[in-house]
């Protein structure tokens, strides 16, 4: 991750070093800040609940250790004596009564360490009434996207192909393309408000659309995989191509 983020925006963090210090130290800052960016990104950030900041920094240290990282009040303890002197067990236990518990913040865990879940099914006869009711959606959304997206032009399609289908990042898109990075996000957002804007003078609300995604009976297609013309190519590229042969 680190180093798709270096060369992001034709290496835009790296043009950035001004030589004020060394490189090494430079880069390692970078990088420390790109991993508090990323833990921030799978957690969520922290915020000390407003009671503990009413009862002062050893409650929002206290606040930290039980509801961020998962500490028991024992642990928290052993961790916080050495800092506040004269702070008891007991004193520390009627702090920890006074503070609100949090649930701990979802994380993404592998497969073979997540705890097994019962799944609640409801009336089974329900089910498949909202299962009929679902593929009618689907069929419709698709239609109506697939109508959509064929009166665009072909350079507005295959930057959505690139983007939806492909999974490219859109400054992976603006460089293939030789697009302006700030340009292509405007373009991409006025697009999705336009779509939007369709589905919902059609009469399909945000809710159906939502309650259709990652469901495995639907089948949303849009079109995007349909022939289209390929972005223009330098010279040393289709060197390159026609070395390798035609796929």
């Amino acid at each position: 991750m680190v180093r798709l983020r270096l060369v992001e925006n034709d290496y835009a963090i790296l043009r950035k070093y001004e030589e004020r210090s060394s490189f090494a130290t430079f880069i390692s800052v970078v990088v420390q800040r790109m991993a508090l960016d990323y833990r921030i990104h799978q957690w969520g950030k922290w915020h000390a609940s407003a009671e503990a900041k009413r009862l002062g920094p050893l409650a929002v240290q206290l606040d930290q250790l039980l509801n961020r990282d998962g500490r028991t009040p024992a642990e928290a303890f052993a961790a916080l004596a050495s800092q506040h002197e004269g702070l008891t067990q007991e004193s520390l236990q009627a702090l920890v009564e006074r503070l609100p518990r949090h649930p701990p913040r979802p994380r993404g865990v592998q497969l073979d360490e997540a705890a097994p879940v019962a799944v609640t099914r409801g009336d089974a006869v329900e089910e498949r009434v909202l299962a009929r009711d679902r593929r009618s959606t689907s069929e419709r959304l698709s239609s109506l996207m697939a109508e959509v997206i064929e009166s665009m032009p072909d350079d507005e399609r295959l930057i959505l192909q690139l983007r939806f289908e492909g999974g490219m990042a859109v400054s992976q898109i603006a460089r293939m393309l030789k697009l302006d990075q700030k340009l292509l996000y405007r373009r991409l957002e006025r697009r999705m408000r336009d779509i939007r804007a369709e589905l919902e003078r059609s009469g399909l609300v945000s809710r159906d659309v939502l309650d259709l995604i990652g469901r495995d009976e639907e089948l949303l297609d849009f079109g995007l995989g349909k022939a289209i013309s390929r972005p223009s190519i330098a010279a040393d590229e289709t060197v390159a191509t026609d070395s390798e042969g035609s796929p």
